[in-house]
């Protein structure tokens, strides 16, 4: 019954993108094309939801195969829907479901502009092409679904290509997507190696009989590879420059779900293809994914709060929430490689809970932007203000999004970093020294990270939406309408649902990825309560309910406010105006602006942004610069990683590529003799190895 679901779910897809192309109606071709992707993804996690509850797993999980034993090395395609994938469908689902209902209100802005056609069947194909990695169930069909991924997502970077910005940042993103590709085919081709057969089922198999270099070259092929794809530092170059040129829509989709991928591909091999097991021989590979995560999290927080684009901003924060999910998944390798399974456990559903969280909080404040973007046509939040009277519902979802994502209770994203702290602070129990000191370091690192995600959304927020618009464009600003408001509602909800009743998904993570029952909850008011098996009489790692923490502290402002009323009595309230200092009025330039709020962290990490400040001065009588009639200051922050990492790389990479280009000579009687070379030498080698 589910294996039919599941193809209904492929062909639902493929027919809303089909019926997209052929459609003659644009906006016959809107409804269509996002109904059907509606629909499709509505399916897919009621698919996801049933196979976590019934525990499908190993050889009883869901499989489909066409075009069995086709080749020598297996078959074609073979699709397998497990535990693990079904979490990962689950967040593609939800999150798909949600863009879609927006994308009917938001691809209307296309229309008379753009072929809608277009957006509407590479829509549905990339997520298509997204479900059908997590369902791969072997390395060709994996790669072949994963290069459809990406060459989609390509091709919606740069649907305004008009802009060449776009064009530029769409080259970026192929190269770089197309090079962590080869990784990942480097990683695969290792195992296969050793299994003989491209089936993930005989890679699961065969790993435990891998060598253990040969397993470290697996791992670390496989984490440069979906490290490219995630966008850990400083293989995150691509990403602050294709999810900003991206429809808004398809931004939300790129952040939230397809960087899960490449997490999702990430898990896969470490605990299904690497043989992993509890060895200190496996603790460097926790401690490279911890440190990746923690330098990640905090340069891309880092860059995020001084970002003015407010697409840009939210891209470097995926930097940092993918460095968060990144340390929960590399301590928890570390406690796994200790023996430590309750740590680990816990550690890797910090991380899992924030891959859900992140993918929530994420889509619905890239959907927030795009609202704002689609009304005023800027990016620039110094350009904004005051849109909270002017989009009073877009003002709400957005804010949602933004005290879930700096990690605020009762919003999911607090339950998340919570668990993750709690798994850090546990890291006492290691019986290895230099390994607790890594890790205070990375906690201090993490620290500091969510000190400064909150004060990035304190930004965000109070600059666009807030005091006074700086601009003519806020003037004419509306709310959007009702489905891009239904769209953002639905994962407003989610972010509000998952912080007061983590058990929801706590005890999916637990179902995905065989936790004992100590982790699932019973009812969704019981404490996350996770108990010491090693030490029994030891305190809880981790306990929390959040509606009792709701009703303590409701209870404590209703006893404060109670208190207040008795002791003080009736108060009067008098109205009087702000303060403007003589002006005779509030104007726009009397307020704080994004660079003022986040000039102090651009003053204490100026190694990191290398600012650049431009003053220009006007002065009264022939520049009397006693009397300055107007001082106009200009700063800039550059990428110290573009600058020293890859411009380098490139320039040397062209300066060998001109040496190498001096042997195409034209002349076919040196072509003849390269050729015979290379015979030779491949000669000579077959003779020494034979």
């Amino acid at each position: 019954m589910i294996e039919n679901l599941l193809v209904a779910v492929i062909l639902t897809y493929i027919m809303g993108g089909l019926s997209a192309l052929l459609s003659k109606s644009s906006k016959f071709t809107i409804y269509v094309s996002f109904i059907a992707s509606l629909a499709a993804s509505i399916l897919t996690v009621a698919i996801s939801i049933s196979v976590l509850i019934l525990g499908f797993e190993g050889q009883d999980a869901l499989r489909v195969s066409y075009l069995q034993n086709a080749t020598p090395v297996g078959s074609v395609i073979d699709f397998m829907l497990d535990d693990k994938a079904a979490f990962f469908t689950l967040v593609v689902g939800l999150v798909s479901s949600a863009v879609s209902i927006y994308s009917i209100g938001y691809a209307k802005g296309y229309l008379g502009k753009r072929n809608v056609s277009a957006l509407g069947f590479l829509f549905n194909i990339f997520i298509l092409s997204m479900i059908l990695v997590v369902l791969s169930n072997n390395a060709f069909a994996f790669l072949v679904f994963w290069e459809l991924m990406s060459l989609t997502s390509f091709f919606l970077v740069i649907y305004e290509h008009e802009k060449e910005s776009n064009v530029k940042s769409g080259l970026i993103y192929l190269i770089m997507t197309h090079l962590g590709t080869a990784f990942i085919i480097g990683s695969f081709l290792t195992v296969y190696a050793q299994s003989g057969d491209l089936s993930f089922d005989s890679f699961r198999q065969s790993s435990a009989s891998i060598p253990p270099l040969m397993k470290g070259v697996v791992f670390v092929l496989a984490f440069i590879g979906f490290g490219t794809k995630a966008g850990i530092v400083p293989l995150h170059i691509w990403l602050p420059k294709a999810h900003p040129s991206a429809p808004s829509n398809v931004s939300a989709l790129m952040s939230a779900v397809m960087l899960k991928v490449a997490i999702y591909g990430l898990v896969r091999t470490i605990f299904d293809f690497s043989g992993i097991g509890p060895s200190q021989d496996f603790t460097w590979w926790g401690i490279l994914m911890f440190a990746a995560g923690s330098v990640s999290s905090l340069i891309g927080v880092l860059y995020a709060v001084v970002e003015h684009d407010i697409k840009r901003a939210l891209a470097f924060h995926s930097i940092e929430n993918i460095g968060i999910i990144f340390i929960g998944l590399g301590i928890s390798v570390i406690f796994y490689s200790f023996n430590l399974m309750p740590l680990s456990m816990l550690a890797l559903a910090a991380s899992m809970y924030h891959t859900m969280n992140h993918a929530i909080f994420k889509g619905l404040l890239f959907m927030g932007a795009g609202s704002v973007i689609s009304r005023i046509h800027i990016r620039d939040i110094e350009r904004m203000g005051g849109l909270i009277k002017k989009m009073p519902w877009t003002a709400l979802f957005f804010l949602i999004g933004a005290i879930s994502i700096a990690g605020f209770p009762p919003f999911n994203g607090f339950i998340s970093e919570w668990l993750t702290m709690q798994a850090l602070l546990s890291s006492y129990q290691i019986p290895s020294v230099p390994v607790q000191i890594i890790i205070a370091f990375g906690s201090l690192v993490l620290a500091l990270t969510l000190g400064v995600a909150a004060a990035t959304f304190v930004k965000l927020f109070g600059i666009s939406f807030l005091s006074k618009g700086r601009s003519d464009h806020v003037n004419e600003a509306k709310e959007v309408p009702r489905m891009m408001l239904l769209g953002k509602g639905i994962l407003a909800s989610l972010c509000i649902i998952l912080g007061i009743f983590p058990a929801a998904g706590i005890n999916l993570i637990a179902s995905a990825f065989d936790f004992p029952s100590s982790m699932q909850l019973a009812t969704p008011f019981d404490a996350l309560s996770i108990q010491n098996e090693n030490n029994p009489a030891a305190p809880n790692f981790a306990s929390l309910s959040i509606p009792v923490a709701i009703v303590l502290l409701g209870s404590m402002g209703l006893a404060v406010f109670g208190f207040a009323r008795v002791i003080g009595g009736k108060q009067k309230k008098t109205v009087y105006g702000t303060w403007d200092c003589g002006f005779g009025g509030l104007t726009e330039r009397m307020e704080y602006t994004a660079t003022s709020l986040s000039q102090p962290i651009r003053s204490v990490f100026k190694a990191l942004y290398k600012p650049q400040y431009h003053v220009q001065k006007d002065f009264h009588f022939n520049s009397n610069q006693y009397l300055p009639k107007s001082i106009k200051v200009e700063s800039a922050t550059r990428d110290v990683f573009e600058e020293r990492l890859y411009s380098p790389t490139v320039h040397a990479a062209i300066g060998i590529l001109d040496r190498i280009r001096r042997i195409q000579t034209g002349k076919v009687n040196a072509y003849i003799l390269y050729i015979m070379i290379t015979l030779l030498i491949l000669l000579v080698i077959v003779r020494v190895f034979s």
